[in-house]
């Protein structure tokens, strides 16, 4: 077994960019320098083939007034001109949608450093739970979330990986070896560019579904002969329809060339059916998949562990991304043969049916086993640019040093990732498993669930190998459990209280795992009277603290206080506060040490025009 990954922030790249709003605006400055450049050409050659084609119907107009004037033979120079210009237009058009996509990635950057979000960006939300532990807490999923700061994935494997990363608590050696690849891609901003000119694709719904079923169920191998039949009639089948067309020979002999066919086809007619029904509507899914993967092959890394991954691609007969391009390739010509009702005879008789289903064939049992590892793979990657992207985009957030062995949870000068930077007020913590406990109080609006969620996002991140935005953090990879956003439900006829303590529940339940949990809870009980809320609450947390957990307990609730005093062994009380100046309300989001000394409830209620 080889030993485990251990990442030093000392082998980072060297060429470190120090201002990356800078770099994604001299990018785009220059993009659209080129990007104007090639749409005054576009607009030239328009211009062109108009004039060409003015050119050609003034010359037919001639002839048609008088031949011996104007030869109709003048028409094919303004005909081969323009179909001259054909490749050149589309080779210009390439660039141009090819620079207009590097423009919107950069575009997309500089919004999102300011923390705006498009709807362009997937938010992740179908992968959301209401019954996960942290997700919905933490805003990980949907608009303005976690995900969305992350996210530059291309495919549908990627995005799931992503979030699967956001979900799920792993060892240290994972988390190191995610640092690594994230660290080792952080600069390679060419390689973003690439990935983000890629379209998406609207098929990956069903299509890794389809592609997994296919490669996976067993096949029969077609008869030879059947196959060389079907060859050989479309061979002579391809002779037949040009002298057809040309109308040399009759249109019964294409329709005896298709009754050869019959045969063959009626034989396979069962293999035909399946492996067009598995591999409809995945051409597109699979162009892209192959694009994505071509990207990166070409792209040279350093980091060993990236290196790792780029290997899986490569075989000695053809890349991974050969071997993806034929399979969409040989899918695109199937699918054609089958829905295009013009195409559709031609394909008959030439043996396309047959010979497309055996070259599937071909394709899943030579590289069937390996599509499974490319989608991992091309996922791990995706994944891991996009937590580089991240990295890249904060370069003055710190990498998390992981602490396998020792609980605790320390954080100088934390700030919420999902703020921007010119709002985000930071705070220190320091939770051990001697002083496992922190007991914030606070009023009303003065940042005591940020705070809360400042830290669980660091640590959410921390999971992916991402960098955190914190002067320094040192974590053990803990099972995040929170408790912030409850409500009551009027069709399930659940009330506050009710929905409060079955969160709690959840969050107990998970003590009896073997991975320690850091508990973030928001307002602990509301919804009962004070004398319950403080009996049960007390409760709750010597509970969660007995059993070797550290976390963080927030409210407005002054009776709380008193439980880090009967706890003062083991737990701390910090408070927020806020002040009111010529009957403003104001607050400077600075976690400070004791007990609040007084609520803002009365004074809010007044500012807001209730006579109380």
């Amino acid at each position: 077994m080889s030993a485990p990954y251990h990442y030093s922030p000392a082998s980072s790249s060297d060429s470190t960019v120090s201002d990356p709003r800078a770099a994604y605006q001299a990018r785009l400055d220059r993009i659209a320098v080129r990007e104007k450049k090639l749409q005054r050409r576009d607009q030239l050659f328009v211009r062109l083939r108009i004039a060409l084609f003015v050119l050609a119907v003034g010359l037919a107009i001639l002839c048609l007034g008088d031949p011996a004037f104007v030869s109709w033979w003048w028409i094919m120079i303004p005909a081969v001109l323009f179909c001259g210009l054909l490749p050149f237009h589309q080779v210009c058009l390439k660039r141009l949608k090819h620079a207009m996509s590097v423009s919107a990635f950069h575009a997309g950057r500089l919004r999102r450093l300011d923390r705006e979000f498009g709807a362009d960006i997937s938010n992740g939300a179908e992968f959301s739970s209401d019954l996960h532990p942290w997700t919905q807490d933490l805003d990980v999923f949907g608009p303005g979330s976690l995900f969305q700061l992350l996210n530059e994935c291309r495919t549908q494997p990627g995005r799931r990986k992503l979030a699967e990363w956001l979900q799920h608590v792993c060892d240290g050696d994972t988390i190191r070896l995610r640092q690594a690849r994230a660290q080792g891609l952080k600069n390679e901003l060419v390689l973003r560019e690439s990935l983000a000119c890629i379209p998406d694709s609207p098929q990956w719904a069903n299509a890794e579904r389809l592609l997994m079923e296919w490669v996976h169920e067993s096949g029969q191998a077609m008869p030879w002969w059947v196959v060389v039949w079907s060859l050989l009639i479309g061979l002579i089948a391809i002779p037949v329809i040009v002298l057809v067309l040309m109308d040399t020979l009759p249109l019964k002999m294409l329709l005896t060339v298709i009754l050869l066919q019959a045969p063959a086809i009626a034989l396979t007619r069962r293999q035909i059916r399946a492996v067009a029904q598995r591999m409809d509507n995945v051409d597109s899914a699979l162009r892209q998949f192959g694009a994505v993967i071509s990207v990166f092959e070409r792209h040279s890394v350093e980091e060993p562990t990236i290196r790792d991954l780029q290997n899986r691609f490569h075989s000695e007969s053809e890349t991974a991304s050969q071997a993806i391009r034929r399979l969409g390739r040989l899918t695109q010509w199937l699918n054609n043969a089958t829905r295009n009702q013009f195409f559709a005879p031609i394909a008959w008789a030439c043996g396309l049916f047959v010979l497309l289903t055996f070259l599937l064939e071909r394709w899943r049992l030579k590289h069937g086993r390996d599509v499974a590892d490319w989608l991992e793979t091309t996922a791990c990657l995706e994944a891991s640019l996009s937590v580089a992207g991240y990295s890249f985009d904060h370069p003055d957030d710190c990498l998390p040093v992981i602490s396998d062995t020792q609980p605790e949870l320390i954080a100088e000068q934390l700030g919420h990732p999902l703020l921007k930077e010119s709002a985000c007020v930071r705070n220190s913590v320091s939770l051990t498993a001697e002083k496992p406990l922190l007991l914030i109080s606070g009023s009303n609006m003065s940042g005591k669930s940020t705070f809360l969620r400042s830290l669980g996002a660091s640590v959410v991140l921390t999971l992916c190998g991402s960098v955190v935005r914190a002067k320094s953090f040192r974590t053990y990879p803990f099972q995040v459990a929170t408790a912030m956003r409850v409500s009551d439900s009027l069709q399930e006829g659940r009330s506050l209280f009710f929905t409060v303590v079955r969160r709690l529940k959840t969050v107990v339940d998970l003590t009896e795992q073997p991975r320690i949990v850091l508990f973030l809870l928001d307002e602990i009980l509301n919804g009962t009277n004070s004398h319950d809320r403080r009996r049960g609450a007390e409760a709750v947390i010597r509970s969660l603290v007995a059993r070797h957990a550290l976390g963080i307990v927030t409210t407005h609730d002054l009776a709380l206080t008193q439980i880090a005093d009967s706890m003062s062994d083991q737990a701390a009380n910090k408070h927020f506060e806020d002040k009111i100046t010529d009957g403003q309300m104001t607050f400077d989001y600075t976690l400070r040490e004791g007990v609040v000394e007084r609520s803002n409830a009365i004074a809010l209620m007044r500012m807001l025009g209730l006579d109380v």
